[in-house]
């Protein structure tokens, strides 16, 4: 069932377009990572889609009404919105932060009733959020104020939910743990989720589609695996100072290489040796076991060849260190 539909959409600011002539679709229980640099036109195409600015041309619809013929409380009962910026709710509780999330659908009173309290409770275990609920938003760590805010969005009982950069001040482990709470909102809660990040190797691993935006456009949109095998990934960061491998799925910073190693070994030591070679300017070979520069790994450690003679090492530490006053770099 189609939930966001846009129709020769065209957004920016004044009378200049940034982005031209959409025609997108989000499908529900769609987990979408809109991705792109700085200064590609994510937040615009964002705000575009939320109502907060009107489009340049064309239309937004969700559940099939334009977004802009909504009133504010028909809106809210629609979409959710969870920004990055840490939003000041003085002395609430989390689950009276939670809470608000029912306001669209309560009458003039704004009184809750049982079904609103029920609801308020499944959104905040939804989100893993049962020991927060009556604790002091204040005293919230980033992680915990996230979830709570997740919970407040869902609570709204939306049809889409666009999140902005909300994993942007988090360590990795809360960074994981959001991808995975928004991955099972949607394949098992339902909900359409648009989720704008730079958090780049989260999204490749955990978005159904990529929404790909490199400065100038076009918007390219597929699965993540399709638009990394097309190139499409790639080129929207090649200005970026970093290329992307293909085959290890990652960015690595341009480097200019300046001496072959052969690396002989598997598993997890050769790769992390590769990395850490590759780093301090080596390129990695397999096809030169006669080189001058060697590296062999092994379940008992590293063997370094060079100068015409083998010596043992104890870590990549010193792999490197080794290979560096070889080259004559101190």
């Amino acid at each position: 069932m189609t939930v966001l539909e846009t129709r020769e959409l065209t957004v920016g600011y004044g009378s200049r377009a940034v982005i031209s002539n959409l025609n997108l679709t989000l499908r529900r229980g769609q987990l979408v990572c809109l991705l792109g640099p700085n200064g590609a036109g994510k937040s615009t195409l964002m705000r575009t889609l939320c109502a907060m600015q009107k489009p340049l041309a064309g239309e937004v619809r969700i559940d099939g009404t334009n977004v802009q013929n909504m009133n504010s409380r028909d809106l809210a009962r629609k979409l959710a919105v969870v920004l990055t910026e840490r939003v000041t709710v003085g002395i609430l509780t989390a689950y009276a932060l939670v809470s608000l999330g029912r306001y669209p659908h309560t009458d003039w009173t704004g009184r809750l009733t049982d079904r609103d309290h029920a609801i308020i409770r499944r959104s905040i275990e939804a989100v893993g959020a049962q020991d927060l609920a009556s604790r002091n938003v204040s005293e919230l760590s980033d992680g915990e104020r996230q979830k709570v805010m997740l919970a407040r969005a869902l609570a709204q009982e939306p049809s889409f939910m666009v999140l902005d950069e909300i994993t942007a001040f988090l360590d990795l482990p809360r960074r994981v743990d959001i991808m995975r709470i928004l991955r099972t909102l949607a394949h098992e809660h339902g909900r359409t989720i648009l989720l704008s990040t730079h958090d780049l190797d989260l999204a490749l691993r955990t978005a159904d589609m990529l929404w790909l935006l490199p400065k100038g456009g076009p918007l390219r949109t597929g699965a993540p695996e399709d638009l990394v095998l097309s190139g499409a990934f790639e080129q929207a960061f090649s200005s970026e100072g970093v290329d992307f491998d293909k085959l290890q799925g990652h960015f690595r910073l341009h480097n200019t290489f300046h001496d072959d190693v052969h690396l002989e070994g598997n598993g997890a030591e050769a790769f992390w040796t590769a990395r850490a070679l590759e780093r301090e300017g080596f390129r990695v070979v397999s096809d030169n076991p006669i080189g001058p520069l060697r590296v062999n790994v092994s379940e008992t450690g590293w063997r370094v060849f060079g100068n015409g003679a083998w010596s043992e090492s104890p870590s990549i530490e010193k792999v490197v260190e080794q290979l560096r006053k070889r080259r004559g770099v101190q």
